[in-house]
């Protein structure tokens, strides 16, 4: 028994037998200890019934597909409903912004303008998360010229949280996007409803699962895309929040082995492309070359979303009651 084998390493640590097996039942009877073990049966239960959602996932020979023409209709009943990615070629035809935003004249139309930018992102071990401790004001045609001259780079992104097209002097830019009809509610002008993504190439949002659906629209550039699905969060290192512990770009499996029973999905969006990234499923991103990109959060029906309120926080569900 695993108290057992505690009180056999305290003992070859030089513990007496009193000492060893005093110190086991203490820990034993420690609230958290107990609530652990109580809980245990369910997240076996639950991962059980998880992993089967999985096998059958797998036996579908999964994939992130790519549409062009796709009806609303469909995509809410095949797709949005039913927590599937999809890409959508040809969705923002009509949109000004895939012939005029450039960096080069956001700079000549916008370039006295300040941005808050999240920068030093490079010297930061985990800069998603630490985000709020990174945000710098610049001017728009410094931040472009620095994108410029640092060619690849991680160590500045003007990210959703930086909420630019909020701002008076940007709402222009809303007028160079549209909102795809029968998708997305058409009154974009509602706070928080749409965000901007701008950087150079070499970004990256590393392994996390968003709160709501998102609709992924690519501007400029090309980003690329590593996609799990929801239902396999417990093996995913969930360690805090909405992020994971695994960098996606060189997951080590001895650290965090339960990776390995993971389905991966890699893709890539391009200008015109709108990827729609299902809630819960987990996504890591790193821009390709200098990127802009839209996302869309308010989608054209009664509840303009689904949220995951109670989303995990930790490697595994631990409540004992709900």
């Amino acid at each position: 028994m695993p108290s057992q084998r505690l009180v056999m390493l305290l003992r070859a640590s030089g513990e007496s037998l009193e000492q060893a097996q005093a110190e086991v039942e203490s820990v034993a009877e420690h609230p958290a200890v107990r609530q652990a073990r109580a809980a245990a049966p369910r997240r076996r239960e639950l991962e059980a019934l998880l992993e089967a959602r999985s096998a059958l996932y797998r036996s579908e020979g999964p994939q992130v597909e790519r549409r062009r023409q796709l009806s609303p209709g469909e995509f809410f009943e095949r797709y949005y409903l039913r927590n599937r990615p999809v890409i959508i070629e040809g969705l923002m035809e009509d949109w000004p912004a895939l012939k005029r935003w450039t960096p080069e004249w956001l700079a000549e139309r916008f370039g006295d303008e300040a941005v808050e930018v999240m920068a030093g992102r490079e010297s930061d071990a985990d800069p998603d998360f630490n985000a709020e401790h990174l945000r710098q004001s610049l001017p728009l045609r410094e931040l472009v010229a620095r994108m410029r001259s640092a060619g690849e780079t991680n160590d500045l992104y003007v990210v959703a949280r930086n909420s630019l097209l909020l701002r008076e002097a940007f709402r222009p830019l809303l007028s160079d996007i549209r909102a795809p009809a029968g998708y997305v509610h058409p009154d974009i002008l509602t706070p928080e409803s749409v965000h901007l993504w701008f950087g150079p190439a070499g970004t990256l949002s590393n392994l996390h699962h968003d709160h709501l659906n998102v609709l992924f629209c690519q501007v400029l550039g090309r980003k690329r895309f590593w996609l799990a699905p929801s239902w396999e969060t417990p093996w995913l290192y969930n360690d805090r929040g909405l992020y994971s512990a695994v960098d996606i770009r060189a997951p080590d499996l001895e650290r965090f082995p339960d990776f390995a029973r993971a389905t991966v999905h890699t893709c890539e969006v391009g200008p015109g492309d709108a990827l729609l990234i299902p809630v819960g499923w987990w996504h890591a991103v790193r821009a390709l070359d200098i990127s802009l990109s839209v996302t869309f959060v308010c989608f054209d029906r009664e509840q303009r979303n689904t949220e995951w309120r109670d989303y995990w926080l930790g490697p595994k569900p631990g409540r004992v009651e709900r």
